[in-house]
């Protein structure tokens, strides 16, 4: 039988990640049931149009193998809409092998249950049926209660389970909370479904692709595109490119009962700074099948930033304000000038979670580049995209020329030894895992053996 669509890997290949060597297992299953369709009314509020609309979705399910491994989350999200790809798996997988987590990815998107069935694997998927988009919201819903209620779910139960989304399906998230998704549905007895959110590399303040909405686009000064207060906390989690926008529907930081909110800008990042491309398998299963894949290539050197090193500290902050009640430390903002980022002499941000590659800099990190002519393909999905909108979402970075560097860093060991002091204070913020200081400080030698005297 053929793999699933979204793999954890395709062996050969070099794309995806050993599940077996981590004791993990992965499982997919087809889930029908039958969903609302949502729509605003003339004062552009959440009603409900169809309540009996039938739908069948898949499911992809990662967890070890061994039941007692388990520790009792979930990290479950709706799969991105371009070839439904799993940014949370991407950014966090290491993290969730390690404490025993398990990952589930939901099929949420109409014109990717469509691509399923008649392009992908018809033998395989030919009874995906998501009729409508407003029905994506209590799909989810559907299949996050089917695991909390065992029926979909064989193993021990499962503690807690988060909600999290990336770019287009951070936004998901968004209105999720914003059209009272959250509220609505609960689980037998009064519980949420969902005991935390983190809505990431999304803007409330970006028009559409903030806050897309149900059947229209709320306003840019509707309140929905602030994340309000809920009985369980909510965690923002943008780059560089991100707050350019979300100025407008920022909010303060806050600890109480029925609105626990975190607010965190990552200082040096960019939009598509969330883990190795080759993590995921999705474009290549795509690719092998013949079928169109986007491609694109920047005239600037490519950012080595990772957002999502930040990211596996903020989920364990979250589980750990969900599982004890410990707030997360709350963390700097991004200052601006005149409408824009406001940046320091060398071009690098103020302000944000100071990650070691700006606080301790070689290079100058920019959350946008410049395609190179003609190597940029648009995926099918946005067929009529530009070359400079698809490499906008794109960081790159300019080495510091020679003299700046020397005067800042007489040898390799100067840049090293500052380097690790700034990854450990980062650690004791509680911004960084000690599992992530290791690759950084071999990132760093790398840097060092390139750009400055060893002695």
């Amino acid at each position: 039988m053929t793999a699933p669509l979204g793999t954890a890997r395709l062996p050969g290949t070099g794309f995806g990640v050993d599940l077996e060597s981590a004791g993990y297992r992965e499982d997919e299953y087809l889930f029908s049931g039958s969903a609302t369709t949502w729509t605003y009314d003339s004062r552009m509020r959440a009603v409900a149009e169809d309540s009996e609309v039938p739908y069948t979705t898949r499911i992809l399910v990662r967890r070890p193998v061994d039941p007692a491994r388990f520790n009792g989350v979930v990290q479950a999200e709706p799969l991105h809409p371009e070839y439904d790809t799993a940014p949370t798996w991407r950014a966090l997988h290491p993290w969730i092998l390690r404490t025993g987590a398990a990952w589930v990815g939901i099929t949420q998107e109409p014109r990717m249950a469509e691509s399923l069935r008649t392009e992908f694997d018809p033998g395989r998927y030919g009874s995906l049926s998501i009729p409508a988009p407003s029905l994506r919201y209590d799909i989810v819903a559907d299949v996050v209660t089917a695991l909390r209620t065992g029926k979909l779910w064989d193993g021990p139960e499962i503690a807690r389970a988060y909600l999290s989304g990336w770019s287009m399906t951070g936004s998901f998230c968004r209105v999720f909370l914003g059209e009272g998704f959250h509220e609505r549905r609960r689980l037998p007895g009064g519980a949420p479904v969902f005991d935390g959110y983190v809505v990431a590399i999304s803007s409330g303040g970006a028009e559409r692709a903030g806050y897309p909405g149900l059947s229209d686009m709320p306003p840019m000064d509707d309140a929905r595109r602030t994340i309000g207060g809920h009985d369980v906390p909510v965690v923002e989690l943008l780059s560089e490119a991100e707050s350019e926008t979300h100025e407008p529907v920022l909010r303060p930081d806050s600890d109480e009962p029925d609105d626990r909110y975190r607010l965190y800008q990552v200082a040096g990042t960019s939009h598509d700074s969330t883990g190795p491309r080759h993590v995921l398998t999705n474009q290549e299963q795509y690719r092998r099948r013949g079928l169109p894949v986007p491609s694109q290539r920047i005239i600037e050197t490519p950012s080595d930033a990772r957002l999502d090193f930040v990211a596996r500290a903020v989920f364990s902050l979250l589980d750990r304000w969900v599982a004890d009640g410990t707030p997360p430390p709350r963390a700097d903002r991004f200052t601006f000038a005149d409408g824009d980022l406001a940046r320091d002499d060398q071009g690098n941000v103020l302000g944000g979670i100071r990650t070691p590659w700006v606080e301790v800099p070689v290079a100058r990190y920019h959350p946008h580049s410049t395609p190179v002519p003609g190597a940029c393909v648009p995926s099918p999905w946005m067929p009529m995209i530009e070359p400079e909108a698809m490499t906008w979402l794109t960081g790159n970075m300019t080495p510091f020329p020679a003299e700046l560097l020397s005067s800042r860093y007489p040898t390799a060991d100067d840049y090293l030894t500052r380097y690790r002091e700034s990854c450990f204070a980062l650690v004791d913020q509680g911004f960084l895992l000690w599992g992530e200081v290791e690759p950084l400080l071999v990132a760093a030698e790398q840097r060092a053996l390139h750009l400055l005297p060893s002695s």
